[in-house]
């Protein structure tokens, strides 16, 4: 039985999920959107891919009814509305699954502001392989 290496497994695995979404939509957080208001906007936000250049995600988060919620999309999937946004010091998490060919894949997306800019890290299933990458307010 021939054995790939590990990164190769990981790298393929993390370029299918992001480029492959779900279209499922949702109620906005419970999060008071007064606690995040400078996140507040849309974004376009370059994620550096495992197999080399980056690809754009846009995240919009929005104040809906006093409650912050977010859409992210980008690449090839459909949109995924997230609901599970909590602040972590002065970022924004934001936590939901990717649908993907092989099953769904947790996805944790943390969010810190630097002046106009903002990075941003994914984590992939509980944190065995992530991402980075930094975007502009549109």
């Amino acid at each position: 039985m021939m054995m790939r290496p590990r990164g190769f497994t990981i790298a393929t695995l993390l370029s299918v999920f992001l480029v492959v979404g779900s279209t499922a939509t949702a109620q906005p957080s419970t999060l008071d959107a007064s606690e995040a208001r400078a996140f507040i906007g849309a974004w376009v936000i370059s994620m550096e891919s495992p197999r080399g250049g980056t690809r754009d995600q846009n995240v919009t988060i929005r104040d809906e009814d006093g409650k912050l919620a977010a859409r992210i999309e980008g690449g090839r999937g459909g949109g995924i509305d997230v609901t599970d946004i909590t602040t972590n010091g002065d970022g924004l998490v934001l936590s939901f699954e990717r649908n993907g060919r092989r099953g769904t894949i947790d996805v944790v997306m943390t969010l810190t502001l630097d002046g106009d800019m903002i990075k941003a890290t994914q984590e992939f299933a509980g944190g065995q392989f992530s991402v980075s990458g930094t975007g502009k307010k549109q």
